[in-house]
C-alpha cells in the first residue's frame, strides 16, 4: 500500500458520518452474523469499513458486504470511494 493510499483511507475513515450509518441498522435492527449484540457497534462498522477499503486496493475492485461499498479507480492517481447503501435495484438492458 503506497502513502497515498493509506491518506486516502484514513480521511475516509475520518470523515465518513459512522454515527449515522450505526443509527439506521439499529433504528432497522439490520444484524450481521457473528456479532455479539446482532446490530454491529461503530467500532465493529469501522473495522469492517476499513478491511474492505484494503481488499478493493489489494485487488483492485469493487468489493461489498453488510451494507457498504468500496469502489476503487487507480486511474489518473486514484479513487477510493466508501458508502453505506440501503437499498439499490439494476436491470439490465438486453442488445437487440
Amino acid at each position: 500500500m503506497t502513502e497515498k493510499e493509506f491518506d486516502a483511507i484514513e480521511s475516509i475513515m475520518d470523515n465518513f458520518n459512522f454515527d449515522d450509518v450505526h443509527k439506521v441498522m439499529t433504528y432497522l435492527n439490520w444484524e450481521w452474523e457473528g456479532t455479539e449484540n446482532g446490530v454491529p457497534t461503530k467500532s465493529e462498522l469501522k473495522s469492517q469499513a476499513r478491511q474492505l477499503i484494503k481488499m478493493a486496493i489489494k485487488d483492485k475492485n469493487r468489493v461489498s458486504t453488510g451494507g457498504f461499498e468500496v469502489d476503487y479507480l487507480p486511474e489518473d492517481g486514484g479513487w477510493i470511494s466508501l458508502k453505506f447503501v440501503l437499498s439499490e435495484w439494476d436491470s439490465e438492458i438486453e442488445k437487440k
